[in-house]
């Protein structure tokens, strides 16, 4: 009997229909738990504005083709304009790819050998697509036709009959174009499709000849697709989204359970996902489908590799970006290792096997297959709640609680309040959500794009207190803030000058103050010295001025700076309380800017401030003054004049 009698049509239409719905519930399944979250919102954003402007506004400010953005942008209009409206799209789509993985899946492993259910219920249960497959972004609808795609590739390089080829050339060609306008990163799947497709059409001229010309015609299409791809390097300068020399400890974390599961349940389940997807290719070398292990080799290492290139021209790296591909690739294997393990070998490979070791694996298989079900449905449970056991380096864990800090806002606003929300880009998931009458605004203004070109410097206190305007209480949203604002510039500002008042509530992965301005004007004072003095350096930069404060034993030097130009070396400032006999009573240097905004990042315009701290017996020093200047590696800095020290006295005075 071979292993396709042992599953009947109609029980293998059930089993792929309750596949099917385990992955629709696994996705709908407390869909409005967490709030929409910055990218979420600025999708929402453009397909609320338009059809147009989904499109347009899209390819003009994301970094990913607007395909998602086109059908939520007529979804709304149809199903409402909430949040769960906007996930539903996303549920939907991710659910069909579904059936789409299943026949994917009998296409590698062999109709006659796998069912392809197995891959289902991988699909259905791995958590990260569950994730993925509810997020208003392109990830639902990438991935489906990531998996149609492939499934094509499949059929054309075995078809047969000159009007099929022709139709399903068409379909390829469609389904991968499709697939990248969705998400320019699906392009991995092109490349392992692609590839594979080429080895395995070696043997026939005629279909690698059929072959070449539909990535001829998929490569045409794509055209537009990479121009637009070689602007967005250009144009876009985004934070690095992970450390792609750690993607090899990443990728289990963030393909398994770690963040929902402590140990040692998190190692067990990425070892039994490991140990099927090693079934799965060596099953179907067993079985002599070597074009299935062909594929699943070159899909579950292309993709990787690839990104690792990829991220050495454009520092960028996620595991988003492997979805389509990568991801895809994974529970195909997982899946058909299940299925080779439960089912056996068929005909002849099978007899030949003593019954016992066809035992041990069906048992194997039902053990692999049983702890992944019952490790994966705590982690999905967990996941619905918003609960992570482990915070990783990504924005992805967890989601910020924007609707929680709006409601928050909304209901404890009054009269002649402002909204400031640092990054700005972050506002859009403000609005989302407040429906109330402050004026909000972000920092820095006019974008919905994190960028970190737009880093804040003393400038954006001028724009703080024009949009502030004469509001009585100022409410500060932080989120990302250290990308945007690395020294903390907003923030330490209001500190300093503005009475805070207590807010009520803690939000997760979300930063909320409140501040009193009725003392604190004008909010940018702190944009002018307090002493100027405009000494230049023949580096590009200024000392604008500087300001002592001299309240104890410790000192504090303030120092104002604009740069003329651009800077290539990282700055060191020295700061140098010195005695009138010349020696050094107390000193503090530190790289202009601190860690977080060193000067290589300064833009041509930038101004600063810059605080130094000195610690100074008795908080006096008589005849003493200050010595400031900036340095390298390679020495100090000379100033325009040809020396490389500014020297300030200090005044034979307590107090500032």
């Amino acid at each position: 009997m071979t292993a396709r009698k042992r599953v009947s049509p109609a029980g293998t239409l059930i089993l792929g229909a309750l596949a099917v719905l385990a992955a629709y519930a696994a996705r709908l399944w407390n869909l409005n738990g967490t709030s929409l979250w910055y990218d979420e919102a600025f999708m929402l954003a453009h397909a609320r504005e338009g059809i147009v402007e989904a499109v347009v506004g899209l390819f003009r400010e994301d970094n990913a083709l607007p395909l998602h953005g086109l059908l939520l942008a007529v979804w709304i209009r149809v199903a409402g304009e909430g949040e769960f409206a906007a996930r539903y799209l996303s549920v939907l789509l991710s659910t069909i790819g579904t059936p789409l993985v299943i026949r994917l899946a009998r296409a590698v492993g062999g109709r006659r050998r796998v069912s392809g259910l197995g891959a289902g219920i991988a699909y259905a249960t791995l958590p990260i697509l569950v994730y993925y497959g509810q997020e208003v972004r392109m990830y639902a609808p990438a991935m489906a036709l990531a998996a149609a795609f492939a499934w094509v590739g499949w059929r054309l390089v075995r078809a047969r009959g000159r009007r099929r080829r022709r139709g399903l050339v068409a379909a390829y060609v469609a389904l991968g174009s499709l697939m990248m306008t969705a998400h320019l990163f699906a392009g991995l799947a092109w490349l392992s499709v692609g590839v594979w497709g080429t080895l395995v059409s070696l043997r026939s001229t005629y279909t690698q000849r059929r072959w070449w010309w539909a990535n001829a015609l998929l490569a045409v299409c794509a055209i537009p697709l990479a121009a637009w791809a070689l602007w967005r390097v250009g144009a876009d300068a985004t934070g690095v989204s992970a450390i792609p020399t750690d993607a090899l400890r990443w990728i289990p974390i963030l393909f398994g359970i770690d963040q929902y599961m402590t140990q040692p349940w998190a190692a067990l389940f990425t070892a039994c996902a490991a140990a099927a997807a090693l079934a799965g290719v060596i099953g179907a070398l067993r079985t002599r489908r070597f074009a299935g292990a062909l594929w699943l080799a070159i899909s579950l290492t292309l993709p990787i590799a690839v990104l690792f290139l990829v991220t050495s021209v454009k520092a960028k790296w996620s595991e988003r970006y492997l979805l389509a591909s990568w991801g895809i690739a994974l529970v195909v294997a997982i899946g058909n290792g299940w299925e080779q393990l439960l089912i056996g070998q068929p005909g002849r490979l099978r007899r030949r096997r003593p019954r016992g070791r066809r035992l041990g694996g069906r048992a194997v298989g039902a053990l692999l297959l049983g702890a992944w079900v019952a490790l994966a449905t705590p982690a999905i449970v967990r996941q619905a709640e918003g609960t992570w056991a482990l915070a990783l380096q990504d924005e992805w864990h967890p989601r910020p609680d924007f609707r929680g800090v709006s409601r928050h806002i909304e209901a404890h606003d009054e009269d002649g309040d402002a909204i400031v929300v640092v990054g700005g880009y972050a506002a859009v998931a403000i609005e989302a959500y407040y429906d109330g009458t402050a004026h909000l605004f972000g920092l820095p203004p006019d974008t919905r794009v994190l960028d970190t070109r737009e880093t804040l410097d003393l400038r954006a206190l001028t724009v703080l207190a024009e949009e502030a305007g004469a509001a009585e209480r100022l409410w500060l949203v932080l989120w990302q803030d250290r990308t945007i604002d690395p020294t903390g510039l907003v923030q330490s500002a209001l500190v300093e000058t503005c009475h805070r008042l207590p807010v009520g509530g803690n939000f997760t992965n979300v930063g909320l103050l409140l501040f009193s301005l009725e003392d604190c004007r004008p909010l940018d004072r702190l944009v002018k010295p307090q002493v100027p003095i405009g000494i230049a350096f023949a580096a590009p930069i200024r000392l604008e001025g500087y300001r002592l404060i001299r309240p104890d034993e410790t000192w504090e030097v303030d120092l104002w700076w604009r740069t003329t130009g651009e800077i290539d070396e990282v700055l060191r400032v020295f700061v140098h309380l010195v005695d009138a006999r010349g020696e050094i009573v107390s000193q503090h240097d530190h790289i202009a800017g601190a860690d977080a905004y060193p000067t290589d990042q300064w833009r041509a315009g930038t101004e600063m401030r810059d605080r130094f701290f000195l610690d100074v017996a008795g908080g006096k020093c008589l005849g003493c003054e200050l010595r400031i200047g900036l340095y390298t590696d390679e020495g100090r800095l000379s100033l325009a004049d040809g020396t490389d020290t500014i020297t300030i006295p200090v005044p034979d005075r307590t107090g500032n």
